[in-house]
C-alpha cells in the first residue's frame, strides 16, 4: 500500500523514479488510504482518466500536503478560489481556451522566434565568455517570464517581480511548505492577482497590443468575470514560466551530461527537436495534476467513490515500458516521440507546449553554436523540493567557446539573477 511518507520522502522528491517505478511494477492505480487519494501510475490508465473529463473533473479542490499530512484546502481570497481554464471543465473549459487559442498556435508561436532569440542570445554569450556558472539563474529561469510577459503586454520591468510571484503560487501547491510558509505564500498570490487585476481594468482604456487586451475584452462583455479573468493571467504566467524553465534546465542537463548526445546534435541539429521531445518526457515539467471524481467508477479494477481525489503522475506514465523502449534512457529516434502525457492530453493539452518548444529548441540550438564543448560542473543536480514541479534549482555548467576572441556580453543585467527565492 501506498502511503504518505513515501511519496514525501526526500530520495523520492530528489529522484522520484525507482518509486514510480516500482508502483508500475505492482499496478496502475495506487491506494493512499489517510488522504482520500488515489495515484495513477500506469500509461493505459492516465490515458483512460485523461479521455473522460466529465467523469474525471478538473476543478481543484484540494492539494496534498506532506508538511501536515492532510489535504488542504486551496483558496485565493482575492480571486475567490475560481476555475479557470486549467483546472476548468466543459463548457466553461471551451469557452475559455478559445479566448487564448490563437495566441499560442504552431503559426503563432513561430513569429516569437526573432524575440527568443533576442532573449536568449545574450545570455547564452555572456554565460560562455564566462566560462560557464549556473545555467538556471542565467538563461532558464529569466527568458521564459519575459517572454510569458511580452506575449501578455506586461512591463518587461516587472519581469523579476513577476517570477518571484509565480514562485509563490508554486509554492502554495508544492504539497512540502508548511502551513505558515503557505500562508506567507497566498498573501503574496493575493498582491500577484491585484497586479494582474489593475493591468487587466487599465488594458480596457489604454490597449497593450497583448493578451491582456483578449482577457480584459472578455470580462468587459461578460464573457469572464474580473475574478475569473484575473485568475486566468495567474495561470498563464506561473504554468507558462514553470513548464519552460524546467524543460530548458533539463535539457541543457541531458546535453552536457551525455558527450555522445551532444556530438550528435553537434552533427545533426535536426535532431534538437527531438531531444527537448525527450527531455520534456523523461522530466515532465509538472510531476503531475489533480482530478475529482464526479460519479463512483472503476479504473484498471480500482472501485473509486465520487467526491474522491485522483492523481495522475505524468513521470510515471512517461517511463512506462509497455509504451516507451528504453524508457530512462535518451533515444533521439523514437518512432512516436510525443505520446508522453507531459504536456498533458485531450482537451487539457497544455495551451503554452508549442512555445515551451520553441524556446527550449532556440536555447540549446544557440548553446551548441556557440561553444565547442559542454559539460557539467558536479556531477549531482539539485531539485526543487515538489510534489508538483520537477525543476533543477542549479545547473552549473562548464563551457568552452567556439570563438577564439569572446565579444563582450551584450547584457549584463541577469549577473546573479534571482539567485535567492526560485534560484531556478
Amino acid at each position: 500500500m501506498l502511503t504518505t511518507r513515501e511519496l514525501f520522502a526526500d530520495d523520492a522528491l530528489h529522484d522520484p523514479y525507482p518509486l514510480f517505478d516500482r508502483l508500475r511494477s505492482e499496478a496502475s492505480v495506487h491506494v493512499v488510504e489517510d488522504q482520500h487519494l488515489y495515484v495513477v501510475v500506469g500509461y493505459d490508465a492516465v490515458r483512460e482518466v485523461l479521455a473522460d473529463p466529465g467523469t474525471f473533473s478538473s476543478n481543484l479542490v484540494a492539494v496534498l500536503n506532506g508538511d501536515s499530512g492532510a489535504t488542504a484546502e486551496v483558496q485565493v481570497a482575492d480571486t475567490g478560489g475560481v476555475d479557470v481554464l486549467a483546472t476548468s471543465d466543459p463548457p466553461e473549459h471551451t469557452a475559455h481556451r478559445s479566448l487564448v487559442q490563437s495566441r499560442f498556435s504552431r503559426r503563432a508561436v513561430q513569429e516569437w522566434e526573432q524575440f527568443v532569440d533576442e532573449l536568449l542570445e545574450p545570455r547564452i554569450r555572456k554565460l560562455i565568455d564566462e566560462g560557464g556558472g549556473d545555467w538556471m539563474s542565467a538563461v532558464a529561469s529569466s527568458v521564459p517570464v519575459r517572454m510569458i510577459g511580452k506575449i501578455m503586454g506586461l512591463p518587461d520591468g516587472d519581469s523579476e517581480q513577476l517570477a518571484a510571484w509565480s514562485d509563490e503560487a508554486i509554492a502554495v501547491v508544492s504539497g512540502v511548505a508548511s502551513p505558515e510558509r503557505v500562508g506567507e505564500a497566498l498573501t503574496s498570490v493575493i498582491d500577484f492577482a491585484r497586479y494582474l487585476g489593475e493591468h487587466l481594468d487599465a488594458a480596457i482604456e489604454h490597449p497593450t497590443g497583448g493578451l491582456l487586451d483578449t482577457i480584459a475584452l472578455a470580462v468587459a462583455d461578460g464573457t469572464l468575470t474580473r475574478d475569473q479573468g484575473t485568475m486566468f493571467l495567474v495561470q498563464l504566467v506561473t504554468a507558462g514560466a514553470e513548464s519552460t524553465t524546467s524543460l530548458l534546465g533539463t535539457a541543457a542537463r541531458l546535453v552536457a551530461a551525455d558527450p555522445s548526445v551532444q556530438t550528435r546534435l553537434r552533427a545533426d541539429p535536426d535532431h534538437i527537436a527531438a531531444l527537448v521531445e525527450e527531455a520534456v518526457r523523461l522530466e515532465s515539467p509538472f510531476r503531475g495534476h489533480f482530478r475529482t471524481t464526479t460519479r463512483p467508477v472503476t479504473l484498471c479494477g480500482v472501485s473509486i467513490e465520487k467526491g474522491a481525489r485522483v492523481m495522475l503522475l505524468w513521470g510515471a506514465s512517461n517511463r512506462d515500458d509497455t509504451v516507451f523502449d528504453h524508457p530512462s534512457e535518451i533515444d533521439l529516434d523514437r518512432p512516436q516521440p510525443r505520446v508522453h502525457h507531459s504536456f498533458g492530453r485531450g482537451i487539457h493539452f497544455c495551451i503554452g507546449a508549442h512555445l515551451a518548444r520553441l524556446e527550449a529548441c532556440r536555447a540549446i540550438a544557440l548553446l551548441l553554436s556557440h561553444t565547442t564543448e559542454i559539460t557539467l560542473a558536479a556531477p549531482e543536480p539539485h531539485y526543487v523540493p515538489s510534489l508538483v514541479v520537477r525543476r533543477l534549482a542549479q545547473l552549473d555548467l562548464v563551457l568552452t567557446s567556439s570563438h577564439p576572441n569572446p565579444s563582450p556580453s551584450r547584457e549584463t543585467s541577469t549577473q546573479g539573477a534571482r539567485s535567492t527565492g526560485r534560484n531556478r
